[in-house]
């Protein structure tokens, strides 16, 4: 009985999400549907023929969920999701509307979950909202966070890695490479997050964007102030002849500078930092073990 009042539920609610999304949407959504019959070709109606059982029925479905919800979401967030997401290296293919579809089945299934247990166990209607407020704000704000943790960890990886890579840069030129070759062995000779940046930025080009075209686009990937210095250099080298070896030299010795300045900032940071873990866990416990026995016996002198 529990099983179908839970399926009848979800029914209910999946019907009803989309009634109301097509009713208050229904003018944009054909319009976006005449749109497509122009733009799309006949060919991917041929594709779709071939293919797993997934990639034929599945994977089209879940494609146009993604595509509704994101005509439907405000065009601001999508666009914050996607800058969210290109910083961070796009983990795992993801993009902005198939993140907030995944977010909306969480939640879908989360007030299933929540609703099976209030009938099932007979919780009390104030836990049970509890219960899905905190289930809801942590599917909404947990995949920020998330997505900040990985910009701060990319970033922070491109800017220990950047001084190397100028350096190998530097050498390539330096043997008589140029820009572009020097690019191709850097990518061939090392490894990591900034170096796939500079594959991407070498594709790219070979596709026939200008150099300054493809720095451009590799520091709106990554917003690095270092990598933005770096860049500005190399683009004004190249506008104005200047040689492209000495710049990569001075920029190499100006990003370990930098890199110096930032360890001994958090060298200096750190007697502060350890200051409120020394006072309110260490000492104490410091007191205790010295100063325990002699109240121990204090305490026993005085009782006799």
């Amino acid at each position: 009985m529990i099983i179908l009042i839970t399926i009848g539920i979800f029914t209910f609610i999946g019907c009803a999400t989309f009634w109301v999304l097509n009713v208050f949407f229904r003018e944009k959504i054909e319009i976006q549907q005449r749109i497509k019959k122009f733009v799309v070709s006949s060919d991917k109606e041929s594709d779709l023929i071939e293919g797993t059982l997934y990639e034929r029925i599945f994977e089209p479905m879940l494609g146009g969920f993604s595509g509704f919800i994101g005509r439907v979401t405000p065009k601001h967030y999508v666009k914050q999701l996607d800058k969210a997401l290109r910083e961070a290296g796009s983990p795992m293919k993801f993009n902005a509307n198939s993140c907030i579809t995944l977010q909306i089945g969480a939640i879908i299934i989360e007030i299933i979950a929540v609703i099976s247990i209030w009938i099932a166990f007979e919780v009390p209607v104030s836990r049970v909202m509890m219960m899905l407020a905190a289930l809801i704000g942590i599917t909404y704000i947990f995949p920020g966070l998330y997505l900040k943790h990985l910009i701060q960890e990319r970033q922070h990886e491109i800017e220990k890695s950047l001084p190397d890579v100028i350096d190998m840069l530097t050498v390539s030129i330096e043997a008589g490479l140029g820009f572009d070759g020097a690019m191709a062995k850097l990518t061939e000779k090392m490894s990591g997050v900034l170096v796939s940046e500079f594959a991407i930025t070498l594709k790219e080009m070979k596709m026939g964007i200008s150099k300054r075209d493809a720095l451009k686009s590799m520091v709106i990937r990554v917003p690095v102030a270092d990598l933005m210095t770096f860049v500005g250099a190399i683009i004004q080298a190249d506008q104005l002849g200047v040689s492209i070896g000495n710049v990569l030299r001075i920029q190499s010795n100006l990003m370990r500078q930098k890199r110096r300045q930032r360890a001994s900032e958090l060298a200096m940071k750190a007697p502060i930092k350890m200051l409120f873990p020394m006072v309110f866990f260490i000492l104490p416990t410091i007191f205790i073990v010295l100063l325990g026995p002699v109240v121990i016996k204090i305490m026993e002198t005085f009782s006799n």
